[in-house]
Parts: C-alpha cells; sequence; structure tokens
C-alpha cells in the first residue's frame, strides 16, 4: 500500500476522533481584585474542548489596561493579561444550569511605563456556572489567582504579591455533544 495513502488515512481517522470536536467558546468582562494592587476591569475570550461530556480542558485570555500597585517610590502602572490554560470539571453538563469547578496555570504578561516588570507564572482555581440552551449560554465564575511578581524601579527592586480574586460574567457558545 501506498505509505501517502496510509498516512492521510491515518490523519483523517485521528481528525474525526479528535474529542475537540465538542468545546466552547466565550466572551467576557472581567473584575480583578488583587491583595496590593488596585482593582482593576478588563475583558477577555475563552475557549475550551471537551475530553468527555464533564472534562474539558480550557483556555482564558483576559486583558487588564489599568491594573496599578504603590510602591515605596510611589504608584506603578501595569498593564496585566493573564493567560490561563487548566481543566474543567462540569458537573451536569448537558442541564439548562451546570456548575462547574476547575484549576490550571497562569503565564502573566505584564508591562510597566515605569520601571521594569517581570511576566510571571502562577496558577489559579476556579467555580462558576453557566447557564441557557444547548448552544448559547450565559456565565458566571469566581477565580482565585496566585502571582507574585517583581518590580524594579532603576536600581531599587521590589516583590508585590497580586493575589486576589477575579470575577468573569459573559456568554458562550457550545458546539459538538
Amino acid at each position: 500500500m501506498n505509505w501517502k495513502k496510509l498516512i492521510v488515512c491515518c490523519a483523517l481517522t485521528t481528525l474525526c476522533s479528535v474529542p475537540s470536536w465538542a468545546g466552547s467558546f466565550g466572551v467576557y468582562g472581567s473584575f480583578w481584585d488583587a491583595d496590593e494592587a488596585d482593582k482593576s476591569f478588563g475583558a477577555g475570550a475563552r475557549v475550551g474542548f471537551d475530553f468527555v461530556k464533564f472534562l474539558e480542558l480550557e483556555f482564558h485570555a483576559t486583558y487588564f489596561p489599568d491594573f496599578e500597585t504603590e510602591t515605596v517610590f510611589g504608584t506603578v502602572d501595569i498593564r496585566a493579561i493573564p493567560v490561563d490554560g487548566g481543566l474543567k470539571v462540569n458537573i451536569i453538563p448537558e442541564g439548562g444550569f451546570n456548575p462547574y469547578v476547575g484549576a490550571g496555570f497562569t503565564q502573566y504578561f505584564l508591562n510597566s511605563d515605569e520601571g521594569n516588570i517581570d511576566n510571571e507564572t502562577g496558577w489559579y482555581g476556579e467555580a462558576g456556572f453557566d447557564a441557557g440552551g444547548d448552544h448559547g449560554r450565559f456565565f458566571a465564575e469566581a477565580m482565585w489567582r496566585k502571582l507574585d511578581a517583581h518590580v524594579s524601579l532603576g536600581v531599587f527592586d521590589e516583590d508585590a504579591k497580586f493575589d486576589g480574586i477575579t470575577f468573569n460574567v459573559g456568554g458562550t457558545w457550545r458546539w459538538g455533544k
């Protein structure tokens, strides 16, 4: 048998059996209340891929344009983009009301006009619900974010903890079964 045909057949079989043919996509507004920074509003998007009906691989990306922290040298303006990836357990995935919990890791892309702030990694835990029809759904969730950052202002360095709670509210679209 021709190797090219065999490879194409294997690739097509793999694509047809990929569990990501069921999943979700959503957009949301966000609010982050961190320990050592001012409260900040932002917006984001998320996408999820179902492994099985109750287990989903999920990715979030949120943009917080006005995230400030106080240092001994004054206020530092920060733009934060947390990109999350983790697993979410859907309690009632086919119900009109679906509570869920999840956890994962976050890569924080941080930028400051004053001084220097390093991009950091952290983790998150989430709990929430979605409600609605088979495809279009409303969701609300709370996430606990863990972030320790290092802020450099010239020759002065300071560590800051941006641990805190984030609330996301938005809409999501589900596809597949």
